[in-house]
């Protein structure tokens, strides 16, 4: 049998309560807390599908909306399914603000239950996708969709449907595009069927593709826009001391070291390779290399937001049944540190961003860089440790 069906159930079954009460939780974070940097951002781009523009394109808000971060607002870095479902959104809100906020939260709310399924289904810690405050700050406070994107991946693991598994792969890396690092666990666990792998690229063409041509958007400014995911250094990553050393708001690589940028793609790539030469023998060895090859992306990574960890949390409790304290409370001193949590207050106290100034102080930086160091620290210590780099089993 498995060694992943060997280890002890958790006692008890998910309660009809505790899902309600977990509803009742998102559903009030949800509607009146969002990161105000990346709601302007989320609005924007749905305001913009609606109007039949390019999400891609960013555009101007004025008002509530521009204090603090001014009226410029960039295009959205997420692909094509999320930008769509964004442009549903403001439809269906009439473009009311709180409204929009709650309604780009539903799908978000509904992965966090599902998600904590999925892991209950598996003998995993579920709860932690429904009360932990790490998880829900990243995502339903937040705005973002990495859950969603992680939970497809999950499922194109899971899923022995020869349809249901591709368009898993596809539309998690849709949603996501991070997502690209369970690629190696894909193909391993895919290694068998030409068909599969064949068909998870035929469908994220497609996906990526039809928006683009079906809604007229330019996709010479997304093209464009692809060396900025090489060039930025910051976040949860010991690369945000360039903002420590080169003052506030500096978040580029120096100049000579924008090949860093390449590392995190590289290692995927080196992984996927090896996988398929060295495939793991089980489907806890698959879930060893999604843990492995997400863990070694975001660690070289130059720019790593706190929502991107969720990928590694995901398979860490896949793997090992629960999440060690360290590996969400770090990240969690990190959000607080890096002012995320008090920019969750935009849409209720606008003003909180020109407040948020007066904190702009040398030492929050390093304890930045310090935070980020340490967490970089503790992962790797438990991965090494359990030797859960060890995906032949």
């Amino acid at each position: 049998m498995p060694a992943l069906m060997q280890q002890p159930r958790p006692e008890g079954c998910l309660k009809t309560r505790e899902v309600f009460f977990s509803l009742a939780l998102q559903a009030g974070v949800g509607a009146f807390l969002a990161h105000g940097y990346d709601f302007r951002v989320s609005y924007v781009a749905g305001r913009n599908v609606a109007s039949g523009l390019s999400p891609y394109e960013g555009g101007l808000v004025e008002g509530v909306l521009a204090e603090g971060y001014g009226g410029h607002v960039q295009g959205i870095g997420e692909t094509p399914l999320w930008p769509l479902y964004l442009g549903i959104a403001y439809v269906l809100s009439g473009g009311q603000i709180f409204l929009f906020n709650l309604v780009l939260k539903i799908p978000i709310i509904l992965a966090n239950i599902l998600l904590a399924f999925t892991m209950l289904r598996l003998g995993r810690d579920g709860r932690y996708f429904l009360y932990n405050p790490f998880p829900l700050l990243v995502s339903v406070a937040w705005g973002k969709p990495d859950n969603i994107a992680a939970l497809l991946a999950v499922t194109a693991l899971t899923a022995t449907s020869p349809l249901r598994s591709p368009l898993a792969a596809a539309a998690s890396l849709m949603v996501k595009p991070l997502t690209v690092t369970v690629a190696p666990a894909y193909l391993a666990r895919h290694r068998h069927s030409v068909v599969s792998i064949a068909s998870a690229v035929v469908f994220s063409a497609a996906l990526f593709i039809l928006p683009f041509t079906a809604l007229g958007w330019r996709l010479d400014t997304l093209l464009n826009g692809l060396s900025n995911w090489l060039k930025p250094a910051g976040g949860i990553s010991p690369f945000n001391l360039v903002e420590a050393v080169y003052g506030f708001g500096y978040y580029t690589l120096p100049k000579g070291l924008e090949w860093v940028g390449l590392l995190a793609p590289a290692s995927i790539l080196f992984l996927a390779v090896l996988a398929l030469l060295i495939p793991p023998k089980s489907l806890e060895g698959v879930f060893r290399l999604g843990l492995l090859s997400s863990s070694l992306f975001l660690s070289l990574r130059p720019w790593v937001s706190e929502q991107n960890l969720l990928i590694i949390h995901v398979f860490h409790i896949l793997v090992c049944g629960k999440l060690p304290k360290t590996l969400w409370a770090i990240p969690l001193a990190f959000a607080a540190a890096n002012l995320a949590i008090p920019q969750t207050l935009f849409l209720i106290r606008p003003s909180i961003i020109n407040e948020l100034y007066l904190l702009d102080n040398p030492i929050r930086l390093w304890l930045k860089f310090f935070l980020a160091a340490t967490w970089l620290a503790a992962l790797w210590t438990v991965i090494v440790r359990r030797r859960l780099w060890e995906w032949r089993v």
